[in-house]
C-alpha cells in the first residue's frame, strides 16, 4: 500500500510536480514544525496523526523555523547521531543557542524550510 511512490509515478508520468501539501502523499503531508506541536508528538505521535506516514510510504519530518522549539533542534541531533543524553545541560544549551539564532535570521528574512 505505497500509494505515495504511486502518487510520484502519475506525476511523472503526467509530467508534473507533486503537490507537497496533498493529503498522505505529499512532501509536507506528515511535516510538523510548531514547538509544542513537535513536543507532544515526540510523546504521542497518533495525538497528531491518525496515520502511521510509513503505511502509506511516506515519513514524519520535523522542520526547524521560526515556530519551532529546542525539542525540534533535539531531535536533528538525535536523527544525525550526535547526541546520546539530549538532556545533557551542554546539549540543551547548544539547543537553545541554534534555536536563537535560527529566530533571528528568519527575522531578518532568512528562511529554512
Amino acid at each position: 500500500a505505497n500509494i505515495t511512490s504511486l502518487s510520484r509515478f502519475i506525476d511523472e508520468t503526467l509530467n508534473r510536480s507533486p503537490d507537497s501539501a496533498a493529503p498522505y502523499v505529499g512532501a509536507s503531508a506528515f511535516a510538523h514544525k510548531g514547538g509544542l506541536h513537535v513536543a507532544a508528538m515526540e510523546r504521542s505521535p497518533m495525538s497528531y496523526q491518525h496515520v502511521e506516514p510509513a503505511l502509506v510510504g511516506n515519513e514524519k519530518r520535523v522542520l526547524v523555523s521560526e515556530l519551532s522549539g529546542r525539542q525540534n533542534i533535539l531531535g536533528k541531533f538525535r536523527d544525525a547521531g550526535l547526541v546520546d543524553h539530549p538532556d545533557d545541560d551542554p546539549v540543551e544549551e547548544r539547543a537553545s543557542a541554534i534555536l536563537n539564532r535560527v529566530k533571528h535570521l528568519e527575522s531578518i528574512g532568512y528562511t529554512f524550510e
